[in-house]
């Protein structure tokens, strides 16, 4: 099998940056994007000369930076580094001159993700909803493979995991983007004629599943009750997201004896503020990051004091 070129382009990229094995693996498998597991396995099969080929040139630890292929170049960038000034630029603004001191955290990362201009009131309404999101409980699925991976083979390991759990459809952020696209759909409808509870009808009766909607394990989301207050503190309840996802969590609740959970709500949030689905989703993952990272600290350390213990020297 002949490796796709922009598939080759970035396993060199991460060979030549120096990552371990498995993380080169991975890239080579997030490139090609394989759709069932069989397909990824044989994916792997059939590049493995390749992959041995190139790791045998052994890591070149780049010294320009990279070249992005033409399709790829954005009018205007992202961002850019201004060497003839000293400073960066992101969206059009410098980190230095305009935004350093003058804007939080959360601004800047809604400003860089989003393109979203956040008012501080809108940034501290979402720091707190952030808090809201941290239940780092080891035994919720995507930190338990955290914690196993990282007590195994060390932190940087356990990471990769949970951001691959993190991005799973069903749990994590991949649900915030996904009720913002169904908050689109049913906002479409209505502007057809229809009601939000016949198009929600018509969706259960073809067993369609609702992300945001329902907490199988846990029951109904105890972070809600919180979200509400915040929501009226800050005088976001009035958005016509927020009012539309509690159309759709009274549907629910009728019709199912089903509740919004959190990724629900702050959705619709987001959405309010003028976040698109991908932005919303990847804005979240800095929330259940810090879990992941969490976890991975706590493996990490324990196994280092393991090995110590056990007479190793720790890595310098």
């Amino acid at each position: 099998m002949t490796i796709a070129a922009s598939v080759l382009r970035s396993i060199e990229t991460a060979l030549n940056c120096g990552a371990p094995p498995a993380m080169v693996a991975t890239v080579a498998l997030m490139a090609e994007a394989p759709a069932s597991l069989p397909e990824a396995v044989a994916f792997i099969e059939e590049i493995a000369p390749d992959l041995l080929r190139l790791a045998e040139r052994g890591p070149s630890f780049p010294r320009t930076l990279a070249e992005l292929e033409p399709e790829l170049r954005l009018d205007p960038e992202i961002a850019r580094l201004r060497p003839d000034i000293g400073d960066h630029e992101v969206r059009g603004k410098l980190v230095f001159a305009e935004l350093v001191g003058k804007r939080s955290f959360f601004q800047v990362a809604a400003l860089i993700i989003a393109g979203v201009e956040l008012s501080a009131r809108d940034a501290e309404l979402l720091e707190h909803l952030g808090v809201n999101t941290q239940l780092a409980d080891a035994r919720i699925w995507p930190l338990t493979v955290v914690r196993r991976i990282a007590a195994r083979r060390g932190m940087a390991h356990g990471i990769l995991a949970g951001a691959a759990m993190a991005l799973n459809p069903n749990m994590g952020a991949q649900p915030v983007g996904a009720f913002m696209r169904t908050l689109e759909r049913l906002e479409d409808g209505v502007g057809r004629g229809e009601s939000v509870a016949v198009q929600l009808e018509r969706g259960v009766a073809r067993g369609e599943r609702v992300s945001g909607v329902g907490r199988p394990v846990l029951g109904p989301d105890e972070r809600n009750a919180h979200v509400f207050d915040l929501v009226r503190r800050y005088e976001r309840d009035g958005g016509k997201s927020f009012r539309l996802a509690l159309e759709v969590d009274a549907f629910f609740q009728k019709r199912k004896n089903q509740h919004i959970n959190s990724a629900g709500l702050q959705g619709a949030i987001l959405r309010d503020m003028g976040f698109s689905p991908a932005a919303g989703s990847a804005f979240c993952l800095l929330y259940f990051f810090v879990q992941i990272l969490a976890q991975a600290v706590a493996a990490e350390e324990r196994l280092q004091h393991v090995r110590e213990s056990a007479g190793h020297t720790p890595a310098a």
